[in-house]
């Protein structure tokens, strides 16, 4: 499965990316704000990407590298779907260098669109993303992108139309 970008391109994680995924949630200024801890190991990139891709072939959830002339530069993906609220929610991560720079926004614009093709079993409503207030550039992305606080989560609702949808602009 991959998704294009003017600049990138999202594919399904594989265990070719342990490397890279390793790096980018270790690195000190995108673990401060993530909630995978500090000192992951190899061994524990691995099975989060065994839980992403069991997920994605589910139907129910997906992690996708984000790409940029041919490195990987981060990660978006969509977890922790309810059936029976039509909640999921999205995570995110960047290295460093290429924040400030819109690729979160684009990435996160397009997975949000691609969403039925992405998930086909899951019926989502509302996508919600857990924020902490000082992470000032995820607030500011979420805000863009339709997302409004909401019982200390930021969430975004979805309408059937999709004519609500974000664009990215």
């Amino acid at each position: 499965m991959e998704l294009h970008t003017q600049r990138l391109i999202l594919r399904l994680v594989n265990y070719r990316d342990s490397r890279a995924l390793h790096e980018i949630l270790n690195d000190p200024q995108v673990s401060y704000f993530n909630d995978y801890g500090t000192d992951l190991t190899m061994q524990d990139i691995k099975a989060m990407i065994q839980s992403d891709l069991e997920l994605f072939y589910q139907g129910i959830g997906v992690r996708m590298m984000l790409v940029k002339d041919g490195i990987q530069i981060g990660s978006i993906g969509l977890f922790d779907y309810c059936e029976d609220t039509a909640k999921i929610y999205l995570g995110y991560e960047l290295k460093p260098k290429h924040w400030q720079q819109g690729y979160m926004r684009e990435a996160a614009t397009c997975l949000l669109n691609a969403l039925e093709v992405i998930l086909p079993k899951a019926l989502v409503e509302q996508v919600s993303a857990k924020v902490s207030p000082h992470n000032t550039r995820s607030v500011n992305l979420l805000s863009h992108l339709g997302f409004e606080i909401r019982h200390s989560e930021y969430q975004l609702c979805l309408n059937k139309s999709k004519s609500k949808l974000v664009s990215g602009n």
